[in-house]
């Protein structure tokens, strides 16, 4: 028996998206690294990529991000960065303008986010490092470690969540249009 040749094989082609997404330090970096897992499956057409800012200001990380991804090509950019501090008007602007959405943790900070996320009330005089203490005792490793915020953060929870910066992000992740 002969075999055959020239036998084609048809590959199922998806639309390929690519996106940044910068998180202010190692915990954003981590915690948006767990939800890359649970809402960006492989074989999705979806190329995350998440990066940490390493600190400073709002306008320090979006000066080095800015600079650093001059060059990238990437479909959608997004910077996540805390609100107790957030950026100045024209740091925003200098962001929107070199193509970057921003989404800011509210209330304060990605662990205030998170303690609402689990239905926790947030003081408005809780300070973000208050609220890193309040968290980060509960996290099932160090945080900052993405496997830190699976037992807490469940895909059901995320989905069920209504504060708006995870959401947000969720949705940026799934690549729906935001």
């Amino acid at each position: 028996m002969s075999k055959r040749k020239g036998r084609s094989v048809k590959k199922h082609l998806v639309a390929h998206t690519t996106l940044l997404v910068v998180g202010e330090g190692a915990d954003d970096k981590a915690f948006i690294t767990h939800m890359k897992t649970l809402f960006c499956p492989r074989g999705s057409g979806h190329s995350v990529k998440v990066e940490a800012g390493d600190g400073g200001s709002a306008g320090n990380i979006i000066t080095n991000v800015i600079r650093t991804h001059r060059n990238s090509d990437f479909d959608r950019r997004i910077l996540v960065l805390d609100s107790d501090l957030p950026p100045a008007q024209a740091e925003r602007r200098k962001a929107e303008q070199a193509g970057y959405d921003i989404i800011l943790w509210r209330p304060q900070c990605l662990e205030g986010a998170l303690l609402e996320v689990l239905g926790e009330r947030i003081g408005a005089h809780e300070n973000s490092q208050q609220l890193k203490q309040r968290l980060h005792p509960r996290l099932a490793d160090r945080h900052t470690e993405p496997a830190a915020y699976a037992e807490l953060f469940p895909r059901p929870v995320l989905e069920k969540t209504t504060n708006e910066s995870v959401c947000s992000l969720r949705h940026y992740l799934e690549n729906k249009q935001n």
